[in-house]
């Protein structure tokens, strides 16, 4: 699925959840009541790109 501009996803990947705003090159793991920040190294055009960033990310916590 592509990504939407002005949209934003919220995705589960590894039990761990993620929201991504459409556009950004900014991450959030949510933490309870302080989110992680992470940079992407490219801007995911669909879904599926931004699942397997989030995946590396998810593996290396």
């Amino acid at each position: 699925m592509e990504l939407q501009p002005n949209c934003y996803t919220d995705l589960c990947v590894n039990g761990k959840w993620f929201h991504y705003d459409h556009g950004e090159r900014s991450v959030f793991m949510l933490n309870g009541g302080s989110p992680l920040t992470f940079e992407l190294d490219s801007l995911p055009k669909t879904e599926a790109e931004l699942e397997a960033h989030l995946s590396i990310i998810s593996d290396q916590m």
